[in-house]
């Protein structure tokens, strides 16, 4: 994951004429690079075999509950994350932001057998 996210901001780095590229892993998307980001990655992940395009690393499906205002905001992302070419759907989108986010925290989270420590 984190060579796919170099290898992003290196494109992203090029097309604005940067002379290197830094990677600032773990800070909040929101930006309009963010988004170009966000749309380098759907592209390259979203593979079409001759139906939907999916991720191939994904081989398990489950149902996701969400509140509907964040459902609402995943159906205006993957609107703007669409193109002619490649139609992005809400599911897909979320599925790749929480690979994103799960990714992010595994270093975070403590070893098997460790319990967190209460304060308080």
């Amino acid at each position: 994951m984190r060579q796919r996210d170099e290898d992003m901001g290196s494109n992203v780095g090029s097309a604005l004429g940067a002379s290197r590229v830094i990677s600032l892993p773990g800070l909040p998307s929101s930006g309009p690079l963010d988004l170009l980001q966000l749309r380098a990655e759907v592209a390259q992940r979203l593979r079409s075999s001759g139906g939907r395009p999916t991720d191939p690393s994904w081989n398990v499906q489950r149902l996701v509950p969400f509140r509907e205002e964040r459902w609402r905001r995943l159906v205006e992302l993957a609107e703007r994350l669409s193109s002619d070419e490649r139609k992005v759907s809400p599911g897909q989108l979320a599925g790749i932001l929480l690979d994103r986010a799960l990714s992010g925290i595994a270093e975070s989270v403590p070893a098997p057998g460790l319990r967190p420590t209460r304060v308080g």
